[in-house]
């Protein structure tokens, strides 16, 4: 199982409104698409909360060949909506986690 994780930092004066675009427009996107799911939305605590909020929306994917299918045919859209919509107001990072069964 790998955990596709992105880690975004959104200005403070536009933070509402892109976790909004998130709940209502990223999400069902990607769910609706199915090769991703599971998600969970999280704000990260972090000393710089002036300067923006910093959120981690994670999905679960079965492997790394359906997540660059995904990424092909739905995230690539997505991030392109996602950087017209709020420029650099929001800027993320993606990293890729296995998961280890304990």
């Amino acid at each position: 199982m790998i955990i596709f994780n992105t880690t975004y930092h959104a200005d403070n004066a536009r933070k509402d409104e892109f976790i909004g675009w998130l709940k209502e427009s990223y999400i069902p996107t990607v769910l609706e698409h199915g090769l991703l799911q599971d998600p969970q939305l999280t704000r990260i605590f972090a000393d710089n909360e002036e300067e923006g909020t910093s959120l981690s929306l994670q999905f679960k994917s079965p492997d790394t060949q359906a997540l660059e299918r995904w990424h092909e045919e739905c995230g690539e859209a997505l991030l392109a909506e996602m950087q017209k919509r709020f420029g650099d107001q929001v800027l993320g990072f993606s990293t890729l986690l296995e998961v280890i069964d304990l």
